[in-house]
């Protein structure tokens, strides 16, 4: 009888250790997961706008209108850029089949 009470105190213990580390962690992930988000919307807003005024500069110089498509890819590539901020704030683009 005495072993099954040790045994019930160790468990004791050891549930006790573990929820005290689960909230420690459980900090250190909403920091990690903090600065993941927003590393990643950085990159989303970056992508779109780079992507956009690449676009717009290579049909330029292709057709040899030297600003017009630059500055329409630009805009047009930071509207998607939003648009992708929008998804990742909203959750909507952090899920496979979002449109359900």
């Amino acid at each position: 009888m005495r072993s099954e009470s040790n045994e019930d105190l160790l468990s004791k213990r050891i549930d006790k250790a573990l929820e005290r580390k689960k909230g420690e962690n459980k900090k250190l992930i909403d920091e990690k997961t903090l600065v993941n988000v927003f590393s990643r919307l950085a990159t989303e807003l970056l992508a779109g706008l780079l992507i956009g005024a690449g676009v717009g500069w290579t049909i330029d110089t292709w057709l040899g209108t030297t600003p017009w498509f630059l500055v329409l890819f630009f805009l047009l590539g930071g509207v998607a850029g939003i648009l992708n901020l929008w998804r990742v704030v909203s959750g909507k683009g952090l899920k496979i089949g979002y449109f359900n």
